[in-house]
């Protein structure tokens, strides 16, 4: 597990010793003040707070304020002092834990691995809707194929390039691979290369250091670093430009680069696994894409079939959405009648496995028994849609979903579409883009072109800080 901690007034030895021990990264502040302007700026998964120099009020005020500005993080209090009104007030205020001094250093870092490692467990069990990722699902020899190809790449450390059209779950084999190898205990850190412009990316890949452009009021350390150990997943490359691509060939030949602005070269030690929709031999040609990191990138390579080539999966996938989206919406649906599954197998599935998912969660919603009929499914599943669709596959797969929306709306005679439908597509792009900024804020106001106030607001509004 890989763990991103802050100190807040850590003596020299110990901030050494924890940076040396701790199984992932940790910042230090020499004030609560300067911490709350990090934690503003950054996600951390647990701050260690040393408490010797501070009154009981000061640090039971200090425990709230940081429990404000990240409600989720895990608080640790270091203190030579252990009277029951200090350590009982901590506690109540929102710590995990107290450890009292002197204390071992490793037994520290432990400590805050074990208490983060525990708490995510526990949120995961009460969130029972939170979105962990499309699994590989299927019997067919199609996907069986890909199964074993899975184990065979797990084996290894060497980079893979994962192709396949639009919505066949590249990322959920990334996924896989990494679970099943010998370093699944290590971070699997995902970039979606289409979600940054090129000077927003190189600082996402490979961090910056103080000062290195305006704005930059502290070291931050790029993904390419947050992975170490592990597998950096870069997703659709094909929108890469020629320059960002030429810094990652330079990290693959190298295995080490420099933050922005820095002057210390950074080893690493990862695999990289990309994956691409379309025809990168095509893109070199054109002189689009650089051929000598092409080889790079796809020592192994693996192809997902689309889901019209595999259609005898599409029983077992609707199964595993159903129960997903059963306990979404607390029904009670058991399956889908031969009718409506009729329709679905006679439909090709353009959008592959992300439209089918989308299909499914309409259909339960509006699905009033316990069977989906052929009227839950969307109009062109169906065949009500005759005409031929245009644009992009990803813009089929927005509108089957709206589409479905505005059915469950109507179906439960609500009003105000735009608002219910706007506040959702809002609130996921929000959240996407924080996750893919690590929680920074300016950066994340930036990116969606808003004020940080504006920011704010939303994320208070939607409950996403």
């Amino acid at each position: 597990m890989y763990l991103n901690a802050l100190g807040i007034l850590i003596d020299e030895k110990l901030k050494n010793g924890i940076a040396e021990s701790i199984d992932g990264s940790i910042e230090f502040a020499e004030g609560v003040l300067r911490a709350l302007e990090m934690l503003e700026e950054a996600k951390y998964d647990a701050v260690l707070l040393d408490s010797d120099t501070m009154e009981k009020s000061q640090l039971i005020e200090s425990i709230e304020m940081i429990s404000t500005a990240q409600r989720k993080i895990i608080i640790m209090i270091l203190g030579e002092r252990s009277n029951l009104d200090l350590v009982a007030g901590s506690i109540k205020a929102g710590a995990y834990d107290y450890i009292l001094k002197p204390v071992e250093i490793l037994k520290v870092s432990r400590l805050l691995e074990k208490a983060v490692r525990d708490h995510k467990l526990k949120a995961e069990k009460v969130d029972k809707n939170k979105d962990t990722g499309d699994k590989l699902i299927g019997q067919t020899k199609e996907i069986v194929e890909v199964y074993k190809m899975v184990g065979k790449m797990a084996a290894s450390r060497v980079p893979v390039l994962v192709t396949g059209e639009k919505g066949t779950g590249k990322k959920s084999v990334a996924i896989s691979i990494h679970q099943f190898s010998d370093f699944s205990d290590k971070p699997f850190v995902s970039i979606n290369c289409t979600a940054f412009q090129d000077e927003f990316l190189e600082r996402k890949i490979f961090g910056y250091e103080k000062g290195a452009f305006p704005g930059a009021a502290f070291d931050q350390m790029g993904e390419l670093e947050k992975a170490n150990g592990g597998t950096l997943y870069l997703g659709n490359i094909e929108s890469l430009s020629i320059d960002m691509q030429s810094k990652i060939l330079g990290v693959l030949q190298e295995g080490e680069f420099f933050r922005i602005g820095g002057t210390q070269l950074l080893k690493t030690d990862l695999r990289i696994i990309t994956a691409s929709s379309e025809n990168i031999e095509e893109l070199i040609v054109n002189g689009k894409f650089i051929e000598e990191l092409y080889h790079k990138l796809k020592v192994l390579e693996i192809d997902i079939p689309p889901l019209r080539d595999r259609k005898d999966d599409i029983p077992f996938i609707i199964d595993h959405y159903i129960m997903d989206c059963n306990e979404e919406f607390g029904k009670n649906v058991k399956g889908v009648s031969k009718p409506a599954i009729k329709k679905i197998m006679r439909y090709d599935w353009p959008g592959n496995v992300s439209e089918l998912k989308n299909a499914v969660r309409s259909a339960v919603a509006l699905c009033r028994g316990n069977s989906i009929l052929v009227e839950d499914l969307p109009a062109n599943v169906i065949g009500a849609k005759i005409s031929k669709r245009r644009g992009d596959i990803q813009d089929w797969i927005l509108a089957d979903w709206i589409e479905g929306e505005v059915s469950v709306l109507k179906g439960n005679s609500q009003k105000d579409y735009y608002g219910n439908v706007i506040s959702r597509v809002e609130k996921e792009l929000i959240r996407q883009v924080l996750e893919m900024t690590s929680g920074k804020k300016v950066e994340t106001a930036e990116i969606l072109g808003i004020t940080r106030n504006t920011l704010r607001t939303k994320m208070n509004n939607y409950g996403l800080e």
